[in-house]
C-alpha cells in the first residue's frame, strides 16, 4: 500500500492494471444497446448505402451529355423505394428524389431547383458538374469491412450505424452489478424536517443516477453504520453477488471511520489516500477477488471521482478501455494560491466566448460539500500539482460538463 497519497497517473495507472474480470456475453437487440459493450468484432454484411442513389431531388444525366443537349427528354421518374431499372440514352433524363436508384448509366444529377421541365423535357438554367448529388454504393460503409471493434461503447451514432447495416441483434458484454453502500451514523432519507446532527443521504440517490447513467446495473445496499462489525457482516455477506462494491464515506482517518482497516483485515488495500482536491480520502481494494471502491462521503468528492476515475474504470472492467472524460485547454480570468505537491478539480464558469476561445472564472463555492457547485458550474480546470499560484491568463486543461456526464 502506498504510504504518501499518489498522483492521478499512478491511480490511473494501477486501475489500468488491475486484471479484467470474466464477462459473460448475452445478445440483445440494438434497441437496447446505449452504453453497452461489444463483445465482438462488427464487420458489415451489406454496402451502405446498398445502391447508388441520388442526393437530392431533381434530373439524373450522363456526364456524356453535358454541354451537348440544350434539352433533355424526361423519360421516366424514380421515386424513393422503387426499384425501376432504367437505362439512359443520349439527350435523356429521369426526373428523380433524394434517396431514389440512380439509372443504371447516370452520373450526375441536377438539383430540382436548376431546371425548367416543360412537355416531358427539361433544360438546366446552369452547366451541370459532372459527378455532383449522388451517392455511390458503398460510399458510407464497404460490405465486408471491419467497422467495429470488440470493446466498442455503443453511442447514439454507434448504434444508428449498426441499423444501417442491417443488424438488428449484437453480442454485448453483461452489464456490470454494481453494489454500493452509503455510510455514516448522521445519514436519513431525504427529508425537510432534519432532527439534530442528522443529513440528508444524497450520495444514495447520485450513485443510483451515476451508475444506471453509464450502463451498469445499481444495487443500493443501504447505509453502513460506524460500526466495525455491521460494515465487516456487511461487505462480506454482498460482495459475492456483484461484479464491483463501492461506498461512499467511512475511508477518512476519524475515529469512526472503520472501512480502511476492515478492508485490510479481509481483503487487500491496494491504495489509500490521493493527492488530488476534492478526493483525498480515496481508497481501492480487492475482497474476495472483486473490486471495492471506497468514495469519500462527501457529494462533490463522489461526482467528480466517479466521473473522472471511476466510470473509466468501470468501462475497463465492462470489456472497454480505461478512457478520460475530453478536454481542450482554456484561458482563467481569475488570481488564486493553491497548495502544491496536489492536484486540484476546480469548478468554474464559462465567462465569455470567442470563436476559437473562452475564458473561464472560479465558481465562488469550493466546498466539496457543496452539491449546487456541480450543478450551476459549467465544469472543472485540472491544476497540476507543482503549479501553485494561478493568474489571469494562464491556461489549463478544461472538462466541460458535456463531456464529464457523456
Amino acid at each position: 500500500m502506498n504510504k504518501k497519497p499518489l498522483k492521478k497517473k499512478e491511480v490511473i495507472n494501477i486501475l489500468n492494471n488491475i486484471k479484467v474480470l470474466k464477462r459473460r456475453v448475452e445478445k440483445i437487440d440494438i434497441k437496447d444497446s446505449i452504453n453497452r459493450i461489444i463483445a465482438e468484432d462488427i464487420t458489415s454484411p451489406i454496402n451502405v448505402p446498398p445502391f447508388n442513389n441520388s442526393a437530392v431531388d431533381g434530373y439524373a444525366i450522363q456526364n456524356v451529355d453535358i454541354n451537348k443537349f440544350n434539352n433533355y427528354r424526361v423519360v421516366a421518374r424514380i421515386a424513393a423505394g422503387q426499384n425501376k431499372v432504367v437505362k439512359l440514352r443520349t439527350g435523356e433524363a429521369v426526373r428523380i428524389f433524394t434517396g431514389s436508384k440512380m439509372p443504371d448509366n447516370a452520373n450526375t444529377v441536377v438539383m430540382q431547383e436548376a431546371a425548367i421541365e416543360k412537355d416531358n423535357f427539361v433544360s438546366f438554367i446552369s452547366q451541370p458538374s459532372k459527378n455532383s448529388n449522388w451517392r455511390r454504393a458503398g460510399e458510407d460503409i464497404r460490405k465486408g469491412k471491419l467497422i467495429f471493434k470488440k470493446g466498442t461503447m455503443i453511442k447514439t451514432s454507434t448504434q444508428s450505424m449498426i441499423a444501417s447495416m442491417g443488424i438488428r441483434k449484437i453480442k454485448v458484454f453483461n452489464k456490470l452489478k454494481i453494489g454500493f453502500f452509503t455510510s455514516g451514523n448522521e445519514l436519513v432519507n431525504p427529508s425537510k424536517k432534519l432532527i439534530g446532527s442528522k443529513i440528508n443521504n444524497s450520495n444514495q440517490y447520485t450513485l443510483f443516477s451515476l451508475i444506471s447513467k453509464f450502463g451498469f446495473q445499481p444495487t443500493y445496499l443501504g447505509r453502513l453504520t460506524d460500526n466495525p462489525k455491521n460494515i465487516n457482516n456487511s461487505i462480506i455477506k454482498k460482495i459475492n453477488k456483484f461484479d464491483v462494491i463501492i461506498t461512499t464515506g467511512g475511508a477518512s482517518v476519524g475515529d469512526e471511520d472503520h472501512l480502511v482497516k476492515i478492508i485490510k483485515k479481509i481483503g487487500n488495500l491496494i491504495f489509500w489516500k490521493i493527492a488530488i482536491k476534492p478526493g483525498r480520502p480515496f481508497a481501492f481494494g480487492i475482497v474476495k477477488r472483486k473490486p471495492i471502491i471506497c468514495l469519500p462521503g462527501n457529494p462533490v468528492s463522489v461526482f467528480l471521482l466517479f466521473l473522472m476515475i471511476i466510470k473509466p474504470f468501470l468501462n475497463k472492467l465492462s470489456g472497454s478501455t480505461f478512457k478520460e472524460p475530453r478536454s481542450f485547454p482554456a484561458k482563467i480570468n481569475f488570481n488564486m494560491n493553491k497548495k502544491s505537491m496536489r492536484m486540484e478539480w476546480l469548478r468554474v464558469k464559462i465567462e465569455k466566448k470567442y470563436i476559437n476561445q473562452i475564458v473561464l472564472n472560479r465558481y465562488l463555492k469550493q466546498g466539496s460539500g457543496v452539491v449546487s457547485s456541480i450543478e450551476f458550474s459549467d465544469g472543472i480546470i485540472e491544476i497540476p500539482e507543482n503549479v501553485s499560484r494561478l493568474k489571469i491568463g494562464d491556461v489549463f486543461n478544461f472538462y466541460p460538463n458535456e463531456s464529464l456526464f457523456d
